[in-house]
């Protein structure tokens, strides 16, 4: 059996690429194991390895001795690192993301090399009096040696800054983009676990549509919450969270996706209006279902029946399929007989937009005024004196 001799240590710029899979590993020791080692282990002038750490394991675990290539013209950290990407990048396939992680790393590398002062003569390029590289010239030489671009480094470098360790992995590995885990970093580390476990675990496609989902199973789990409305209205006001049926879920370019859970038809026509025998609704609602007619089969559904519609001319355009939307309704609605307090109000309103599913003030005052008697406000956001109301968002719009 062969004698080890002394492990040797590992050179810091061997952590410029990620530790293998279990997977990957054990394949590369059953290959060494069946054929030998075919590529030496690489080492600085000090004996360091600064290339086939990986190598170098499976042999020490199989007992059998290396090869070494030692680099005798290699004296500072940086040149190490420049040689070491070069042979990697020769015998790994990575993705943009992969080699923007070994740029930010190798740009902390590229950070602590140094220049002269002043304007040294040029045999004094190599002396002790310098200074440290500035970041973004170290950003854009890592760049340039990973083939990324700048922008792609500082994603990954606030990663390493910031990410949890497993989300760290799930770039380094592949399967996270680096400006989505630039992103998700932000968040709070139990956050970023779940978000990536999701997406490692097939849950979720990637960070955006975990967020997502996340966001919304939240949402679900507070609306469940909600105390229910007790008590009879004259005046309901409802802005149910509509279902787009159009909306390509998978796909990250779709625009316009709702921030929220959504309700089919027969969810929102299932739900209890908490009205007096004579009352007011209004259901707030969109060109898309106007047009298919869902907006009033629900209002028959809920025992109301439709008298007219309001329209919000917004300040700017959305987002739309067949037509960027700049209007938003409202249906008003009849059960009973009603009053309506004069003035009539005219059946348009212009207001700006402000938070996703906020609606302008000058509605409330409109409905305030023709409306007497007891409100209730159902999917409410903004907290209003004198109405009753719920909401999963309740309050979170001042």
């Amino acid at each position: 059996m062969t004698k080890l001799g002394k492990a040797l240590k590992i050179h810091p710029v061997a952590s410029l690429f990620p530790e293998m899979s279990t997977t990957d590993y054990e394949a590369l020791k059953n290959d060494i194991q069946a054929h030998g080692l075919m590529e030496p282990i690489w080492l600085a002038k000090d004996g360091r390895i600064i290339d086939g750490r990986h190598r170098y394991k499976a042999c020490r675990e199989l007992r059998i001795e290396p090869t070494y290539a030692r680099n005798h013209g290699y004296d500072d950290d940086a040149t190490i690192a420049n040689a070491v990407v070069s042979l990697n990048l020769k015998r790994r396939h990575l993705n943009e993301s992969q080699r923007a992680m070994v740029a930010a790393r190798l740009r902390n590398i590229f950070a602590t090399e140094v220049k002269p002062r002043g304007r040294p003569k040029k045999e004094d390029e190599n002396s002790a009096n310098l200074r440290p590289l500035e970041d973004s010239k170290a950003s854009a030489k890592a760049a340039e040696a990973l083939n990324v671009s700048t922008r792609t480094v500082e994603y990954a470098s606030r990663v390493l800054a910031n990410a949890a360790n497993e989300l760290i992995s799930a770039v380094d590995t592949g399967i996270v983009a680096v400006s989505a885990a630039a992103g998700l970093s932000k968040l709070p580390e139990d956050i970023q676990r779940k978000i990536t476990k999701m997406v490692i675990d097939g849950k979720a496609k990637n960070v955006r549509l975990a967020l997502k989902a996340e966001r919304n199973r939240e949402q679900i789990a507070a609306i469940n919450k909600l105390d229910a409305i007790t008590g009879q209205y004259s005046c309901v006001v409802i802005d149910p969270p509509w279902r787009f049926n159009k909306n390509r879920v998978d796909d990250e370019t779709q625009r316009g996706q709702t921030p929220y859970p959504s309700m089919s038809e027969q969810e929102i026509a299932s739900i209890k209006i908490p009205a007096l025998e004579n009352c007011i609704l209004w259901l707030w609602t969109t060109n898309a279902h106007l047009v298919t007619g869902e907006a009033s089969r629900i209002l028959y559904a809920w025992g109301f029946e439709p008298k007219t519609m309001f329209t919000w001319v917004k300040n700017k355009m959305g987002v739309g399929e067949w037509g960027r939307g700049q209007t938003e309704h409202v249906i008003l609605a009849t059960k009973g007989h009603p009053v309506m307090q004069p003035p009539i109000p005219a059946t348009y309103f212009e207001a700006p937009v402000t938070e996703h599913s906020q609606k302008p003030e000058i509605f409330y005052k409109i409905v305030e005024a023709c409306c007497p008697g007891p409100k209730v406000e159902m999917f409410a956001r903004v907290v209003r004196e004198g109405w009753a109301q719920n909401g999963s968002e309740l309050g979170t719009v001042k």
